[in-house]
Formats: structure tokens, C-alpha cells, sequence
């Protein structure tokens, strides 16, 4: 009797030990493994030339992922019964808007990235709907002329106008304008896509600097306030209905961030509906996350604690703020959705020796990998190699 409670106390022991052991060195998740993502513009290609030499290259290259823009503003790159076809697959031709080119850049792109295992996601334009100084023309029945009272209205009373080289945007308030996004996703769902990407999925917060063009003697403070929107008669009725007649600062804020919110839920639901199985929905987020929340209403870090994307892109565009923004990225997203699920962006357009320091700070951030901004610095538009592509390629592999 005596050894056996001799035995039983030594087992006891061990077991102690075993769970303190198990505290102190406690088995870590393997590695996810990282990306190296490529963002590929509608401005890359009008060809199916153009569509199959890119993905050649992007694939030959090494690359895990290609962003490839099939959407810029209320215009298709892809076989859509919602939008009309793009004008730049018809010769950049603004009278060409709505005609069928006669191929899918979309469909030829999946095609031909399949033989390298690159995942192609769609990649959006969220809440553009019109840029240019031109309206399209009307038998195209783009969102300008077909939907005019879905586009965001400044603190002015004045309609957000497109500009030359910037666009106007939707009202993600408006339950039309989210069914139309819905519908968009729906669509896209039908293609062999690895996901969908979102761009532009914020309030144009820093349309004051090209405001000018449209109101050449306003003052400062009054560009600043045409790009303060919106402030259209379903987001003034809206803003009542929850908050009454006197509604603050902070709740305005709130109110618009929520219809940000609620336009990456609705395209997250229609793709677990379609696709439930390995899509994966991304967007591209502000390089601040403290003033994409603030200003653009965009709280991406929001949408990675509660799992509504499965990767934020970060946009850190920045030269001497990348590495503060990368920390905030890292607590905004919280240190797990950090290494799960944050692609940090670099922009391509740097000098070499600044990219190849912000290569090492990603590979060395914990991050889930890099995304780089864009085809057009690596191949040129003649889809050659470019003698900074020759440099950088070779550090993209993980």
C-alpha cells in the first residue's frame, strides 16, 4: 500500500510538470505559407496578347497570387449582364463603351495562369462609378446616367463630379447600390477565381485635391468641404432613423463606417453562399489603418478581428512612414490576424534600394507576406522584363 501511494504521488508529480512544461513551451501554429502577390491594373492590358503574356510572365516569375483588375468604374473587364463592357478593350474608344470585345479577359486570365498554380483573384473597384470629364454615352446604360441619384452628394448639396483622372463614387448607404455590388460578386462567383479583391472600398475622404478642377475659386476650407460627403437624402434619412435630430460628430462617423462595414459583409455572404468552399475575399486597405478609420471610414482592422476578410492588403505606400505604419497595421489587426492575414503592399514606383529595404522589413514583420504595386514597374507595357524587375524578382521568393 505504501508504494502504491509512493507511485501515485510520483505520477501526480509528473503530470504537474508535464502541464507546467506545456505552459511554458507551448506548441506554436506551423507557419502559414507566405505570399507574394502582384497587382495587375485594367491599364495592363486590352489585348488577349497583353491578358496572356502578363500571365506568362507574373507566373513565371514566382509569384503565389495575382490581384487582376476586372472592374475601375461601372465598366466590365469580364462577361457581366450588370455593367457594360470597358471601352479600353475596344480600342480606348469612349463611343466603344458596352461593346463586346469578342473575348473575356477574366476567363483567358484564369486560363492561362492555371499551369503555374497562380491564384487569380477579381479585383475591384468597390464604389467608383464614373471618371472622366466625358459622360458616357447613353445606350451604354452606365451607373452615371442610369443611376445619377446613386452617387455620394457633398456637405454643399452638390453631386460628387468625376474628374479627368479621378472618380466619383457610389452611396454604399443605399440599399440599391449594395444589391448592385452583391450582384456584381454573384457574378464573378461564376468564374474559377481563387477570390475576390476590393479597391476603393472607402468614402473619397482626399477628393479635395483634385476638387479644384471642377470648383476653381473655392477656397480651401470650401474644397475640403466638397469632399465631405455624403450628405444625400438616404443618408440624411438614414442618419435620423438611428440616431434622431441631433446627431454628433462621432455618430456621423460611426454611421458611415457601418455602411462601409456592411458592403464588405454583403460581398463576403454572397461568396460563402456561391463559393463556399477556398474563395478567399481581400481588400486593399490604407497604409494607416489610424486614418483609413478616421477619415475614409475604413476599419480594416475591424474587418480582421471579426474575420470579414481573409486578407487585408495594406497599401503602405509610404516611404519614410513605412515602418510606423506597419506597426500600426500590427495593432490594429492584433498580432494573430497580423501573421494570418495581413499582406503588406509596397509600392514599386520607390527607388531600388528603398524597395529592397521594405522587402526585408516584410519578410522579417511576422506578416503573411507581400503584395507589390505594380506589373507595369517589373515588364513595361511591352511586357519586358524591366531592368528594375531584374533586381527585384529575384527577392520575392520567400
Amino acid at each position: 500500500m505504501k508504494r502504491f501511494r509512493i507511485l501515485f504521488a510520483v505520477l501526480i508529480a509528473v503530470t504537474a510538470l508535464v502541464a507546467v512544461l506545456f505552459v511554458l513551451v507551448k506548441p506554436t501554429a506551423p507557419r502559414l505559407p507566405p505570399i507574394r502577390a502582384l497587382w495587375v491594373t485594367r491599364f495592363d492590358y486590352s489585348t488577349a496578347d497583353d491578358v496572356r503574356s502578363i500571365m506568362n510572365n507574373v507566373g513565371a516569375a514566382g509569384f503565389t497570387d495575382v490581384f487582376f483588375q476586372i472592374r475601375g468604374n461601372g465598366t466590365a473587364f469580364y462577361d457581366s449582364a450588370l455593367e457594360p463592357w470597358a471601352y479600353e478593350l475596344s480600342d480606348y474608344q469612349l463611343p466603344n463603351l458596352g461593346k463586346d470585345p469578342g473575348w473575356d479577359p477574366l476567363a483567358l486570365a484564369i486560363e492561362t495562369a492555371r499551369p503555374y498554380g497562380l491564384r487569380v483573384h477579381a479585383y475591384m473597384n468597390v464604389l467608383p462609378g464614373w471618371k472622366g470629364l466625358q459622360d458616357p454615352p447613353a445606350e451604354a446604360n452606365q451607373l452615371w446616367l442610369e443611376h445619377p441619384d446613386w452617387f455620394m452628394v457633398d456637405s454643399l448639396g452638390n453631386k460628387m463630379l468625376p474628374t479627368a483622372g479621378w472618380y466619383s463614387f457610389v452611396n454604399p448607404v443605399m440599399p440599391e447600390v449594395r444589391e448592385h455590388l452583391r450582384g456584381i460578386a454573384k457574378e464573378l462567383c461564376a468564374y474559377d477565381i481563387a477570390g475576390i479583391h476590393l479597391d476603393y472600398i472607402r468614402y473619397p475622404h482626399d477628393y479635395h485635391l483634385v476638387a479644384g478642377q471642377h470648383y476653381p475659386e473655392a477656397t480651401n476650407e470650401q474644397l475640403h468641404r466638397h469632399a465631405d460627403f455624403s450628405y444625400d437624402s438616404a443618408s440624411q434619412s438614414a442618419l435620423y432613423h438611428k440616431y434622431g435630430w441631433d446627431v454628433t460628430k462621432s455618430q456621423i462617423e460611426e454611421f458611415r463606417r457601418d455602411s462601409v462595414t456592411r458592403v464588405v459583409q454583403d460581398i463576403s455572404y454572397v461568396m460563402q453562399m456561391e463559393k463556399p468552399d477556398n474563395c478567399l475575399l481581400s481588400a486593399s486597405v490604407m497604409g494607416n489603418p489610424i486614418e483609413g478609420r478616421s477619415h475614409a471610414y475604413q476599419d480594416s482592422g475591424l474587418w480582421l478581428r471579426k474575420g470579414m476578410v481573409d486578407w487585408a492588403v495594406q497599401m503602405n505606400y509610404a516611404s519614410k512612414s513605412f515602418d510606423r505604419y506597419l506597426t500600426n497595421m500590427q495593432k490594429a489587426a492584433g498580432k494573430k490576424k497580423f501573421r494570418s492575414s495581413v499582406v503588406v503592399g509596397i509600392y514599386l514606383k520607390h527607388d531600388i534600394d528603398r524597395i529592397l529595404q521594405q522587402i526585408d522589413t516584410v519578410n522579417h514583420s511576422d506578416s503573411r507576406g507581400l503584395a507589390m504595386f505594380s506589373y507595369e514597374f517589373l515588364f513595361g507595357k511591352d511586357h519586358q522584363i524591366t531592368e528594375k524587375g531584374r533586381i527585384l524578382l529575384p527577392k520575392i521568393r520567400p
